[in-house]
C-alpha cells in the first residue's frame, strides 16, 4: 500500500477521532455561550489575558497565543470592546499596543469557569476510564509538537 494514501480503516479513524473533538467541544462552547453570553472567541481571549498576563498581553503576544492572525484578532477586539469587555491601550515604549481586561470581562471570565468547567467534565472527563485518561495523555504527548 502507497504510504502517501490512508485506507479506509485509516480515514474512518480519522474522521472518528476529528467528529468526537468537534463535537464535544461544540457542546462546551454551546453551553457556556447560552449560559454567559460570550463566544468562543471571546472566552479564549479572556482567559488568555487572565492566565497568561494577569489581565493584560500585548496584542501581538494575544494573536500569537491565539494562532490568530492581527487582522482577525484586531475585528475581535473591536466588537469585545464595544461590550466593555477588554480595552486597549497604545504603548508608550514602542507602536505596540496593550489589550487590558475590564472589570465587566473580569466579571464575564469569572462567571463563565465554572460552566465551562462543568461542561468539560459532562461532556468529556465523566466518560472516561483511568485506562483512557492515560491512553489520551501519552498520545498527546506523544504528537504534540510533531510536524
Amino acid at each position: 500500500m502507497d504510504k502517501s494514501e490512508l485506507n479506509k480503516e485509516e480515514l474512518r479513524l480519522w474522521y472518528m477521532w476529528k467528529g468526537s473533538f468537534h463535537s464535544i467541544f461544540g457542546r462546551v462552547i454551546k453551553e457556556m455561550s447560552e449560559h454567559t453570553g460570550l463566544s468562543e472567541g471571546d472566552y479564549g481571549i479572556l482567559d488568555r489575558l487572565d492566565l497568561l498576563g494577569d489581565g493584560s498581553l500585548r496584542q501581538q503576544e494575544l494573536a500569537e497565543s491565539m494562532d490568530w492572525d492581527k487582522s482577525r484578532l484586531s475585528h475581535h477586539l473591536t466588537r469585545m470592546e464595544k461590550r466593555k469587555l477588554v480595552m486597549r491601550k497604545p504603548l508608550d515604549t514602542d507602536r505596540g499596543v496593550q489589550v487590558i481586561s475590564t472589570t465587566v470581562g473580569k466579571s464575564a471570565l469569572d462567571d463563565a469557569r465554572p460552566i465551562v468547567s462543568k461542561a468539560i467534565r459532562k461532556h468529556f472527563l465523566d466518560q472516561l476510564t483511568d485506562q483512557d485518561i492515560e491512553s489520551i495523555t501519552k498520545l498527546a504527548e506523544r504528537t504534540k509538537n510533531r510536524g
